[in-house]
């Protein structure tokens, strides 16, 4: 009804999350509308950065934000999203073992593949959910939390393999050098595949781009490079406190 005011807007919220109401966003929307201080305009504003780079949100408020998510939401995973991650899980432990035995069984993961890193990816999509204030997790959340993994634990271990294979080798150390003094054919490479990521108009987070580009096998310190010859050249601007990339041209 006529309830105005941050402090009843938290109570909304509160009430929801202790009845147990499907979504908390829901019940965000429909609180307190008119303040941007109310968890609802805060979560709007925090979605609306992260997504198209377009203004700001300070760390006091976003510090502020996150703790009520932690405390108010507590998301579940459904049987079927359960069921995607388990399998994805699976498909990714064998693979590891696959490649540890075409490599004749010498060579060993950098980072084991074990039901540690299965419950980490469950706590990583929950608190991807969370962070909208969602009780479930989506098929979304998933994604991102096994794309999260892929481009982490899963270069560390592929770099890892690279190096015991050129661990005899005088020249170890070719694979840093190479990075820092990148080659121009290693940088046409990054720019073009930097180019059919980035349509031009699009705008999209910075480290992402760099993340996704390590995951196809290539040097993020040189993608990173080329992208930052990229600007200079105009073909592509930083925004949000050089967290975004847009393709101008």
């Amino acid at each position: 009804g006529g309830m105005g005011g941050d402090g009843n807007g938290e109570e909304e919220l509160m009430a929801a999350g202790m009845l147990g109401g499907d979504n908390l966003q829901q019940a965000a929307k429909s609180s307190t509308g008119g303040n941007a201080n109310s968890p609802a305009a805060i979560a709007e504003n925090a979605m609306r950065v992260a997504t198209t780079g377009v203004g700001e949100l300070d760390i006091p408020t976003m510090k502020k934000y996150i703790q009520y998510c932690k405390a108010k939401c507590k998301p579940r995973l459904s049987d079927e999203a359960g069921d995607i991650l388990a399998s994805s899980y699976v498909k990714i432990r064998d693979d590891v073992r696959k490649r540890v035995m075409e490599a004749g069984g010498q060579a060993q993961a950098a980072i084991p593949i074990t039901v540690r890193q299965l419950e980490a990816l469950v706590r990583v999509s929950e608190s991807l959910a969370k962070m909208r204030l969602d009780s479930r997790v989506q098929s979304e959340d998933i994604a991102e939390a096994l794309r999260l993994f892929k481009v982490s634990t899963m270069t560390a271990n592929s770099a890892d393999s690279t190096s015991v294979s050129n661990r005899a080798a005088p020249g170890a150390a070719v694979g840093l050098m190479s990075a820092a003094m990148p080659t121009q054919e290693e940088l046409m490479r990054a720019e073009t595949f930097l180019r059919s990521r980035l349509a031009i108009g699009a705008v999209l987070n910075k480290q992402r781009v760099v993340e996704e580009a390590a995951a196809q096998g290539y040097n993020a310190m040189v993608v990173a490079r080329a992208l930052s010859i990229m600007v200079a050249r105009g073909e592509v601007q930083e925004r949000n406190q050089s967290r975004m990339v847009k393709r101008v041209r």
